[in-house]
C-alpha cells in the first residue's frame, strides 16, 4: 500500500480554524472570539464563543 500525504491548505486559509480571513462573531461582529471546542454538536463544526457579547456560535470546517 502507498502512504497518503495530507492535502496542503489552500492559500488564504488560516491554520487552526479553517476559515478565511478574520473570524467575526455573527451576532455582534466582534473579533474577540475563542475556540471552545474542536468539535461542536456535529463533527463538521468548530464551537466558538464571543468574548464581547458572550454568545456561542459554530463555524463549519473546510
Amino acid at each position: 500500500m502507498e502512504r497518503m500525504e495530507p492535502a496542503a491548505a489552500s492559500s488564504g486559509e488560516v491554520e487552526g480554524n479553517g476559515v478565511e480571513g478574520p473570524l467575526l462573531c455573527p451576532w455582534c461582529d466582534g473579533d474577540d472570539v475563542e475556540k471552545i471546542s474542536e468539535y461542536g454538536p456535529h463533527l463538521m463544526v468548530y464551537s466558538y464563543i464571543c468574548r464581547e457579547c458572550n454568545s456561542p456560535f459554530e463555524v463549519i470546517k473546510r
